[in-house]
């Protein structure tokens, strides 16, 4: 399967720093205080490591990522409740830009640090390298020149109706044709990347330098990159990429990005992604 070929793992050269429990003392140490493991019997068992967060502890990580304690929050909807009646233009929409508005605190979500490596695509790449304070260090074609490989979708979708970029999940039969180029039957992507990698390594073969040569490789083609980043960052990213209106690429590396951040930080990356 194509989606096979977006891979992201632990970077095996960077042990992920942080916790949530980091994160929490992090936000305490405004007032010189710190808090501790939860350790349950778990740990007597063997059966995972026996830490937990206290509850007092989860609320807080709560609070930091929607700019509200839970009494706030629970006043809010019932303001949203008694105003709906009214309609938008009698107080509705002020309680919703108040919510738009109310500030989050994230800074001690960035005192985390985890490291990737992602293989995917250039045209994925291209997308989530927009993405504030992710460091990206790309493996470089003008040095490597073999290993070429392409994406390959197991659908080529239809473009969207209803708005001017993204697809919908409807396939669509397609045909490549070039002018005085005869690949026989051959009327699939895989013709194309054919001839692509066959550009490429002629102009390799006549002198040609890779860091040129390299023009002639479309944005299929795989690459590889170390993405590094806190927590916060990589929260931003996952909630931007797994939108369903994200392109369904990136969604697969931002959903196993998303794993791996719910597997370090379990409490702090949910209530970042998912919300509370």
């Amino acid at each position: 399967m194509s989606e096979d070929q977006i891979k992201v793992q632990i970077n095996p050269d960077v042990v992920p720093a942080g916790s949530d429990l980091s994160i929490v003392n992090a936000a305490r140490r405004s007032f010189n205080t710190r808090s501790e493991w939860n350790w349950s019997k778990e740990l007597e068992s063997g059966t995972g490591d026996g830490r937990t967060l206290k509850e007092k502890d989860k609320r807080l990580l709560e609070f930091l990522a929607r700019g509200m304690t839970a009494d706030d929050f629970d006043r809010f909807c019932s303001d949203v409740q008694a105003t709906a009646g009214y309609g938008v233009a009698d107080g509705l929409l002020d309680k919703l830009w108040q919510w738009r508005n109310t500030p989050t605190h994230d800074t001690p979500f960035n005192h985390t640090f985890i490291s990737f490596e992602v293989q995917a695509p250039i045209f994925v790449r291209a997308q989530l390298v927009k993405h504030e304070y992710l460091i990206m260090s790309e493996f470089s074609r003008r040095y490597i020149t073999d290993g070429i490989t392409f994406y390959e979708p197991d659908v080529w979708r239809k473009a969207a109706e209803n708005k001017k970029q993204g697809s919908s999940n409807e396939g669509v039969d397609h045909k490549l044709t070039f002018p005085h180029v005869d690949y026989g039957s051959k009327g699939d992507s895989s013709m194309y990347y054919e001839l692509c990698r066959n550009s490429f390594e002629s102009l390799l073969e006549q002198g040609v330098a890779p860091e040129q040569a390299r023009m002639v490789l479309p944005q299929s083609t795989m690459t590889e990159w170390t993405w590094s980043g806190t927590l916060g960052a990589f929260a931003k990213m996952c909630t931007l990429r797994l939108h369903p209106e994200a392109q369904y690429e990136a969604r697969l590396v931002a959903q196993q990005v998303y794993d791996h951040l719910k597997e370090y930080y379990p409490v702090g990356a949910k209530a970042l992604v998912e919300g509370v």
